[in-house]
């Protein structure tokens, strides 16, 4: 009976495996030559730390999650793209893994000690593996081909010919080696080899050929499938097969995070700084530079971008092709004198981003977007002093009255009127409740300031407030670019709140709610800080306060970015919800760290909006669910909500309500 098995080089013999080896070495060392002019390319920008063993268990685990295992890339909506790519890795990953075994056997195991492994039972089910996944492989970039260039989804519109080029490289060599393997198998017909399902079958292709035309064949294939495989290694250094390798690395890096999510980096020496912001490529880490060559161009991030979806100039993936682009040209010596502002970014671009972070969060490879346009903006700001009317108005009214709309200290306290509230400057509580600028001075929102108070004053809850001491927390002024101006109000806050002891901090503002606990911590002032939604599910919890069922009609609730997808506050607002609604309650179609931007984040909300309004956007999706009460939690989100009823003429049929204000009328 034929030993089960095949040999290792059939009908290439020696010379073939010594023109393998002298293909393999050039090979390697252009490979190792592209490699390290990519490092030096990623060195132009300045030094940023990056304490890989400290996390290096979380973020392999994490790499394997969604790299190998793709969980970042199989999202919902995603299917199509999701196994496409899923079937492309793992056939490749076989394939790897089969011709390392070979590679194994034939030079060190057989060659050393005469021990053959790729046989019997072992041997069918490396060929079938093999197979199997060779043919994944050619599936999914079929599956490519299809979508790039028959179904052309708008997101990946921007077709280069290095597009095409790796997925014709990519399955020549499929097919070519499914063509080597017939040919052999034609040539050689063990019965076994049926578990070799492609090239079995392929193998047909062949009869009737004489064994020494198919033999002449079989090695015209082989070199000519060595030789494109080895090519296609070499030039993945020069296309965006590179991915492969700065996608995993970048996933390590970004994946699991080191910050804070959507921390902005302080300025270095900001008292001694000559230049605020970022105007060429070199002012960004190597870690952003690398980003940018992270970067797939798979479009995820501007299906999900708000201003891109309402025709704002403004594309994440744009944004960062149209960097990645001014860094290869000045890693060539290429460089643009003048600056990327308006000669590759255009302003109208960088004040279009809501700084919502959904395409940070929804990138598979994990590439933030803000980082660099915050750069960006606190050049025009800090250093080129370019700032339009509208925030020339709110940083004018931020210094001289410490709030947005420029009322001054002394109308902070209105919404008090005929409620007993404390001062926290002038008796220890165990909360401060930090209302913010818009619940404290929007008449509006402050029915939140009432109905926040009113519940934690039926819970029992120990708690004052700032009253005129309390100053804006600074967030406008941080996510538009005027870092300095930050500095100034949050570093007088942070000492205001230490020196009067403060330890627990309440607000119903996500916007405040991130800076106190998130940015404020890199002013040295760590404090607990709660939503109004984290509190008041907490005290029904506990029994402190029963919640009745009382809210009629379908109830829809909306995510505020910075409460649920910055922060990761879903279950909270939603478990509240749950107890005081009395009719049903559906979902909204774009929720959880899939939740659509209002349109107010990032100082947008004191800027006029032009095209569409992203606030509409979000609207036709409660209205498609014939909601008719929207909730949310936080008082950005409420105005702008608000507004898209008026605007959609739903007054009638639908309503905005914040959580607190429900609560307080259902207790």
């Amino acid at each position: 009976m034929m030993e089960i098995g095949r040999e290792i080089l059939w009908n290439a013999g020696h010379v073939g495996q010594w023109i393998t080896y002298v293909f393999m070495v050039i090979t390697f060392v252009l490979l190792f030559l592209g490699i390290k002019k990519r490092y030096a390319m990623w060195k132009i920008g300045k030094p940023e730390p990056i304490n890989f063993a400290k996390t290096a268990g979380a973020r392999i685990g994490y790499f394997i999650k969604s790299g190998i295992f793709h969980s970042t890339i199989l999202r919902a909506g995603e299917s199509f793209p999701g196994w496409m790519h899923f079937f492309i890795f793992w056939g490749f990953l076989l394939l790897t893994v089969g011709t390392a075994l070979v590679a194994i056997q034939a030079d060190f195991t057989d060659l050393l000690f005469n021990y053959k492994f790729l046989t019997g039972d072992f041997y069918l089910w490396f060929s079938f593996f093999l197979d199997l996944g060779g043919l994944i492989a050619i599936i999914g970039i079929l599956m490519a081909m299809y979508r790039r260039y028959i179904a052309k989804p708008e997101r990946i519109n921007d077709n280069k010919p290095d597009d095409f080029i790796c997925l014709i490289w990519i399955l020549v060599i499929l097919v070519s080696g499914f063509l080597v393997e017939a040919a052999r198998i034609a040539a050689t017909k063990p019965d076994y080899e049926v578990w070799s399902f492609v090239g079995w079958f392929t193998a047909g292709l062949f009869s009737g050929m004489e064994e020494q035309a198919i033999k002449t064949t079989h090695l015209v294939l082989w070199y000519f499938h060595m030789v494109i495989s080895f090519g296609l290694i070499v030039y993945v250094v020069h296309s965006r097969l590179l991915h492969i390798v700065t996608s995993s690395l970048n996933m390590m890096f970004r994946g699991v995070e080191e910050k804070p999510r959507g921390a902005i980096a302080q300025i270095p020496d900001f008292e001694n700084a000559e230049e605020f912001g970022v105007n060429n490529i070199e002012g960004f880490t190597w870690r952003q530079l690398f980003d940018l060559d992270a970067c797939t161009r798979c479009g995820r991030c501007q299906d999900r971008c708000p201003a891109h979806l309402t025709q704002k100039p403004l594309s994440p993936k744009k944004l960062i092709q149209d960097m990645k682009g001014e860094w290869e040209r000045v890693a060539e010596g290429v460089k643009n004198e003048d600056g990327i502002i308006d000669n590759v970014i255009q302003e109208e671009t960088l004040w279009s981003c809501t700084a919502c972070l959904s395409c940070q969060v929804n990138c598979p490879v994990s590439i933030p977007t803000f980082d660099k346009n915050i750069e960006m903006r606190r050049y025009l700001i800090m250093t080129l002093s370019k700032v339009n009317s509208e925030l020339k108005l709110l940083y004018k009214n931020l210094q001289t009255r410490f709030d947005p709309y420029g009322m001054g200290k002394s109308q902070r306290l209105e919404w008090t009127e005929g409620l007993d509230i404390k001062k926290a400057s002038e008796e220890e509580v165990e909360y401060l409740y930090w209302v913010g600028c818009v619940a404290s001075l929007d008449d509006r929102n402050r029915k939140i300031a009432k109905a926040v108070s009113t519940i934690l004053q039926k819970a029992g809850v120990s708690f004052g407030v700032l009253g005129p001491d309390e100053k804006c927390c600074g967030d406008p002024l941080r996510r538009t670019g005027n870092e300095y101006q930050y500095f100034e109000l949050a570093e007088g806050n942070v000492e205001l709140l230490k020196e009067l002891g403060v330890k627990k901090i309440i607000t119903a503002c996500p916007h405040c709610y991130n800076t106190l606990k998130n940015d404020y911590a890199q002013l040295g002032g760590n404090f607990e800080v709660y939503h109004h939604t984290e509190i008041i599910a907490k005290l029904a919890q506990e029994g402190k306060i029963k919640i009745n069922a009382s809210l009629e009609g379908i109830t829809t609730y909306h995510d505020p970015c910075y409460l649920g997808r910055v922060n990761q506050i879903f279950d909270a607002p939603r478990s509240v919800v749950n107890q005081f609604k009395k009719g049903s309650f559906v979902e909204l179609g774009r929720n959880h760290d899939e939740g659509f931007c209002c349109g107010g984040g990032g100082g947008r909300i004191w800027m006029e909006e032009h095209h569409l309004r992203i606030n509409h956007q979000r609207m036709d999706e409660a209205i498609a669910v014939n909601a008719n009460t929207l909730v949310t939690a936080c008082p950005y989100c409420l105005i702008m909500m608000e507004d898209a009823i008026k605007d959609k003429e739903k007054s009638e049929t639908m309503k905005a309500l914040d959580i607190s204000e429900i609560v307080a009328k259902s207790i």
